[in-house]
């Protein structure tokens, strides 16, 4: 984290020079200073990692990865239709590297293509799937070449033409002979480092009978002294480590498993982490288990409501009851939620809802005006018919589909629960009140933008 850091100074230090916020403005910068134009994705990640080690912790990789789409996306359009696939993509080849070439995995059990391609089923927009042909491209490039830091390409080479030499360690990204002995002795530095806080904290503790900032220390004797934490203080550093894995985990169960003790127990861990991270004020992880668990609800998407979207639907309100005040930004996915099945139980419902309100003034103001153009375009109305006979079919398709999911919502998902969340916001504390109603009129301005 980065106040650990030694050469962070204080608070009231601004970042340019040093205080809070330097790490991140530094990564910032990095990014904003590579060009990564017409550059195939897989490649413009080696171009962009090869500067530099990625940590082992799965947050500080959502953020740098982060950044990485963002810049990418910004300088290739075409090729994602949002920042956020390119981020969801290139956290996959993030893994993929690692389980391609790790030693210690049994050939048996690496990643294969068609499980990478599975593993990256509907995240671009609506739920869709990337071309198969890109990710296949990705997959047999990352087989057959590891991210590596250009400093290890010599060394990882001499390492190979010896047949290898002591153990441990990944080949090429991760470290091998020379890098992985390197890496020991920062382990090392760091270790000592860490001691003599702990020591000096000790000493500090002593010296005042006892007790700083909730830290105590417990003797035995009076030479015999040791420093412990109480498990509010040790959550923290261990959800930091853990949170990325569980994400991943409990995000392929649910994705794949129709079992209902499967489901709630996944859920539960969603309602937990978000709690823990909220309360520990973890902007990135509350973020992301929360978008997260909005993308299994599949509101907004044409997709068939299941049982466990019902779930994921309920999990998702009752964060939004029990655990609103520290919800801040990610009030935004449980607002659309509650947008798109009140817009749902309107359709099931028989009632018009806004953008068909609209769609029948436009086609009214097509009825009452006269387009002089239309009389040399009989030609051409000849071809595209077809292509409107498939579009109308199409759409007929997405409204009955529409009618069937809010039906399943009109009867699995009580309206209280919704009117909760709303009643529930005069029990939030000013500083959440002002994000609950930020978010709240971005949403809705967007609806209105979009139209609905």
């Amino acid at each position: 984290k980065e106040p650990d850091y030694a050469f962070i100074k204080d608070d009231d230090v601004p970042d340019s020079k040093g205080g809070p916020g330097m790490c991140v403005k530094i990564l910032h910068e990095y990014v904003d200073n590579m060009n990564f134009t017409d550059m195939v994705f897989d490649e413009a990640i080696r171009t962009f990692l090869s500067g530099f080690r990625l940590p082992g912790e799965a947050q500080k990789i959502d953020r740098i990865m982060e950044k990485f789409a963002e810049r990418y996306t910004k300088q290739n359009p075409t090729v994602f239709p949002s920042a956020d696939t390119a981020f969801i993509l290139a956290f996959s080849i993030i893994m993929l590297n690692t389980d391609l070439h790790n030693p210690s995995i049994a050939e048996s059990k690496k990643m294969t293509i068609d499980g990478f391609i599975r593993n990256n089923r509907g995240i671009s927009i609506d739920g869709s799937d990337l071309p198969r042909e890109m990710l296949e491209g990705i997959f047999l490039r990352i087989q057959k070449s590891a991210f590596s830091l250009k400093e290890d390409d010599d060394a990882r080479q001499q390492v190979e033409g010896k047949g290898g030499e002591g153990g441990g360690g990944f080949n090429g990204f991760f470290g091998n002979s020379k890098e992985e002995k390197k890496r020991r002795e920062e382990f090392q530095r760091e270790r000592d480092e860490l001691m003599s806080k702990s020591h000096i904290l000790l000493q500090k503790a002593k010296d005042n009978g006892g007790g700083i900032g909730g830290i105590k220390t417990v003797a035995d004797d009076k030479d015999n002294e040791m420093l412990t934490l109480t498990p509010s203080e040790a959550v923290p550093f261990m959800f930091d480590v853990a949170w990325g894995a569980a994400i991943g985990s409990m995000s392929q169960i649910l994705e794949v498993t129709e079992d209902p003790k499967s489901i709630a127990l996944c859920l539960r861990g969603f309602v937990y982490a978000v709690r823990i991270a909220s309360y520990n004020s973890m902007n990135v992880a509350r973020d992301t288990f929360v978008n997260s668990l909005a993308k299994f609800t599949t509101l907004g998407s044409i997709k068939e409501i299941k049982q466990k979207n019902i779930e994921c639907i309920r999990a998702l309100m009752s964060i939004a009851i029990s655990d609103g005040d520290s919800l801040y930004e990610s009030w935004a996915p449980v607002l659309q939620c509650i947008s798109q099945l009140a817009k749902l139980q309107l359709h099931a419902s028989g009632l018009a809802t806004d953008d068909e309100l609209f769609e029948v003034d436009n086609d009214a103001d097509r009825r009452g005006s006269f387009d002089a153009s239309a009389l040399g375009r009989t030609s051409s109305s000849m071809f595209g018919g077809a292509k409107e006979k498939k579009e109308k079919k199409s759409q007929a398709a997405a409204r009955q589909m529409e009618l069937e999911n809010g039906r399943v919502i009109l009867e699995a998902v009580n309206e209280e629960l919704i009117d909760k969340v709303f009643a529930n916001s005069a029990k939030l504390s000013v500083d959440g009140v002002t994000h609950f109603i930020t978010e709240l009129i971005q949403v809705s301005a967007s609806e209105v933008v979009g139209g609905g």
